[in-house]
């Protein structure tokens, strides 16, 4: 059996190891936390916390589900699945309100990622929404339009550009942060939403700092929004229940703010979905983890975009 036939990863060329330290693709350094420089937080805190409320929309799809089904309700079913539309589409009608309602008594500022089709479709949840939130983020054309390998280089570039374009006209500004619908990304992603003068995305979870990509994607950073701390994967997907959530949160928290006082500062960043953490059994738990953390001493409340252009600078 030749080497090819052996190794799924080659060795390199001088056959001394079997493969680089890191990963096989060249968007971002291989940076271990504890060799990183000093990272500092307005005022000494030791923990910046963005909360970002997601306001995607599904399509009454044709029969038969697309590459990404869109979670809701009780899974995909045939069409129309009516429990699953009706269940996702609770976070605009009640699910956003109650959302924002608690972060406004919080003083708490809030970051929105908002597609197409809510910013064209609801023009009466944006007027409740942009004067409460703080930052909007793009989430592409739908949750029912993923970004895909499927997609040419010039469909995803188009893609992304119809995305900001559209959004700008409808929401009055054009939007800093990508988040990309149901997280899906192909692996140009990052080169084209660079290409495309996007700040940061935050469709990776693999961190407790914001980071800087590299290569096409140079200029372009990554924040962190916790993926585990989700309320559609902690809550929905893993039926934890809002008390453990709340527990959950305060418990990363302390954790992150322990680790911020002995090293570089870290970041939280949560990420949730009005049909989830909008519905009434479990939006006390979610304000009570909020308020936690609004409590909790040297915390910067901030939101994506204002973190990321504070580490852009400390770089």
């Amino acid at each position: 059996m030749d080497e090819a036939a052996r190794n799924v990863i080659p060795a390199s060329s001088d056959g001394t190891s079997a493969a680089r330290p890191g990963y096989d693709h060249d968007w971002f350094e291989w940076a271990p936390i504890p060799d990183r420089p000093r990272l500092s937080w307005p005022d000494g805190a030791s923990l910046a916390v963005a909360v970002v409320v997601n306001l995607t929309a599904v399509e009454w799809e044709a029969d038969g589900p697309g590459p990404v089904p869109p979670p809701g309700g009780r899974g995909v079913g045939a069409h129309p699945d009516f429990p699953r539309m009706s269940h996702r589409e609770f976070g605009h009608r009640v699910g956003v309100f109650r959302l924002l309602a608690i972060a406004t008594d919080l003083g708490l500022p809030v970051a929105a990622a908002v597609d197409v089709l809510t910013a064209e479709h609801y023009p009466s949840l944006l007027a409740h929404l942009l004067p409460a939130a703080d930052e909007v983020l793009a989430g592409g054309l739908s949750a029912s339009r993923p970004v895909t390998s499927l997609m040419s280089k010039e469909e995803e570039a188009d893609y992304v550009t119809v995305t900001l374009e559209r959004l700008e006209r409808a929401i009055g500004v054009r939007p800093r942060g990508w988040i990309s619908p149901e997280n899906s990304q192909s692996d140009r992603t990052p080169a084209v939403l660079a290409a495309a003068g996007v700040d940061y995305l935050a469709d990776w979870g693999n961190d407790d700092q914001p980071y800087p990509l590299s290569g096409l994607g140079a200029g372009l950073w990554s924040f962190p929004l916790s993926w585990e701390l989700s309320d559609l994967s902690a809550m929905f997907l893993r039926g934890v229940s809002p008390g453990d959530y709340m527990a959950s949160v305060d418990e990363a928290a302390a954790v992150l703010s322990a680790e911020g006082d002995a090293g570089p500062g870290r970041v939280l960043g949560l990420h949730l979905h009005p049909w989830v953490s909008g519905q009434a059994f479990r939006s006390g738990a979610v304000e009570q983890a909020l308020t936690r953390l609004r409590e909790r001493p040297r915390v910067w409340l901030s939101t994506p975009g204002r973190i990321v252009e504070w580490c852009r600078g400390a770089a």
